[in-house]
């Protein structure tokens, strides 16, 4: 379900370059509400590893935001993945999406006649998809650290 989740927010980002509320705020509502209702995230996360998920989410992409280089739903998106399981996945996620982002602008820096023809003006790269991205490769790849 949450790779589902992550490949719909991705396929979002790509399209329209922003996520919607509804993707982000209903994974999160859903995911508090298993934290409080079993007192453990979907992901495995327990509450003092959330609160430090989410804390740790806004540390890592509110500068961004505020530079104008993110997007709110790129905040919310990573707040999301706080709720699902903790600090950790956001650390995995945050690292796999950005080494992601960091390659493919690297490869259209390098190969500039590879950059799709429709893209929006001010908008570079969507974010949010890198960040779906390696959420679903923290869960494939370290399956160890996530039960599920």
């Amino acid at each position: 379900m949450v790779v589902i989740w992550a490949l719909s927010v991705a396929a979002m980002d790509i399209a329209q370059r922003r996520i919607p509320n509804f993707l982000v705020g209903g994974a999160a509502f859903v995911c508090l509400f298993a934290l409080a209702w079993i007192g453990q995230a979907p992901l495995g996360g327990e509450p003092w590893s959330v609160a430090g998920g989410l804390a740790l989410a806004l540390l890592l992409t509110l500068p961004g935001y505020l530079m104008r280089q993110l997007g709110a739903g790129d905040v919310k998106m990573l707040m999301a993945v706080a709720t699902m399981g903790g600090y950790v996945l956001v650390v995995q996620t945050f690292v796999i999406g950005s080494l992601l982002a960091a390659g493919l602008v690297f490869f259209y820096w390098r190969f500039p006649r590879a950059q799709a023809p429709a893209r929006l003006p001010g908008k570079y790269l969507p974010f949010g998809a890198a960040l779906a991205v390696g959420l679903i490769g923290s869960l494939l790849l370290l399956p160890a650290v996530h039960p599920r």
